[in-house]
């Protein structure tokens, strides 16, 4: 049987809402009557499904409700970005069972790093109080350049770690839980979920943006998911080159969007600049310097027109580019009342033609913090399950 086509019939049980048929599966996906007989006779025997019994309301033999045994199955998607690692369970229904958030602890080294990242996994799943062995698939998306090919992560600046490092995220989960594992950037994993779950779902060509300790976007064209590689980075709009800007990046060069647009960049900045300043506590992070400028302070307005404009030239490039017809905002700096949020959105008014921008859905995501753990584990449970 085609994963694929598993996928599909699963899928098709899921929207069905415990009163799916095989012939009304068989017409949301197209699917022959025999495949998906087969499929879900499959699934039947393997109690991925079940079929719900009702008393008989007429002649005829009964077309038996199918539904999701949703705890079936138990799947983990981590979150690993520069400030914190978050991590979420489901169940085969993608229903949230558990989320956890912690500060991203500082990289030391290898060794260091995969014992701080299995003891988070291990820990969650023992305060979830979930049955581990339920366990089938584990999705990473990391904040990083990662190779999702090979699971390697090789270079993550905002986590402090080095171009070179080279760890294998994906060997190492695997052998210490005994279960496929994924691994894939965060914007990527975003840029899923909100294609599969988001207020945008089924939206064939969408750009997702995240707007936090760094910058970043991915990409679905047709229907497609554009995936960043080491050697072929797709969505990295925190490294383009703004000239005018010499601040230095944790990439090593000077110039990157991110360098003065990214939250921690931002702050830094507004303690170097106004050290000496009376009002320091309004310079202690980005948040505080967005709160500062909607309160209508002069000098936090300056600096974050000023990364709104670095903002605004990145996720411009993005729209001329793939014209999409929704545009989805996440990260921290991502809030409806924001300062600089609101500054990007009238920037990209003026830098964006009219007949680009028309129709064009422009949204902050509904999905949450748990956003990028939910769309890998949606994409492990597509390579895997």
């Amino acid at each position: 049987m085609s994963d694929r086509i598993r996928i599909r019939v699963l899928d098709a049980v899921r929207a069905g809402r415990g009163e799916a048929t095989k012939k009304s599966i068989e017409n949301a996906t197209g699917l022959a009557c025999a495949t998906v007989c087969k499929t879900v006779d499959s699934l039947l025997a393997d109690r991925t499904i079940f079929a719900r019994r009702e008393a008989p309301s007429g002649r005829g033999r009964p077309a038996l409700p199918l539904a999701l045994n949703l705890d079936s199955a138990l799947f983990a998607g981590l979150d690993l970005g520069g400030e914190s690692w978050r991590i979420l369970f489901t169940d085969l229904g993608f229903n949230r069972l558990y989320y956890r958030k912690i500060a991203t602890p500082p990289y030391t080294g290898k060794e260091a790093f995969f014992r701080h990242l299995f003891a988070f996994i291990r820990s969650s799943l023992a305060e979830s109080r979930l049955d581990a062995a339920k366990l089938r698939l584990i999705g990473l998306a990391v904040s990083a350049n990662a190779d999702p090919d090979t699971g390697v992560v090789v270079s993550a600046g905002n986590m402090g770690i080095r171009w070179g490092a080279n760890l294998p995220v994906r060997a190492e989960v695997e052998r210490e839980f005994g279960v496929p594992a994924c691994v894939i950037t965060t914007q990527a994993a975003a840029a899923w979920a909100e294609y599969k779950f988001g207020t945008a779902a089924g939206t064939g060509d969408l750009v997702t943006v995240g707007l936090g300790v760094g910058i970043g976007a991915a990409i679905i064209a047709q229907h497609q998911l554009i995936v960043s590689r080491p050697d072929r980075p797709a969505g990295y709009i925190g490294h383009l080159y703004i000239p005018g800007n010499r601040e230095l990046c944790v990439c090593g060069y000077r110039g990157c969007l991110e360098a003065f647009a990214g939250a921690r960049s931002l702050a830094a900045i507004a303690r170097r600049r106004h050290e000496n300043d009376p009002a320091y506590p309004l310079w202690q992070n980005a948040a505080a310097i967005d709160l500062a400028a909607a309160a209508g302070d002069r000098r936090a307005i300056a600096l974050l027109n000023r990364a709104a404009a670095c903002d605004a030239v990145g996720i411009a490039g993005l729209i001329q580019m793939y014209q999409p017809d929704a545009l989805i905002f996440s990260g921290g700096q991502s809030r409806e009342e924001g300062y600089l949020y609101n500054a990007v959105l009238r920037r990209l008014k003026r830098l964006v033609p009219e007949d680009r921008r028309r129709g064009m859905k422009i949204a902050i995501t509904t999905l949450g913090d748990a956003q990028s753990a939910l769309g890998v584990i949606r994409l492990a449970y597509e390579k895997f399950f």
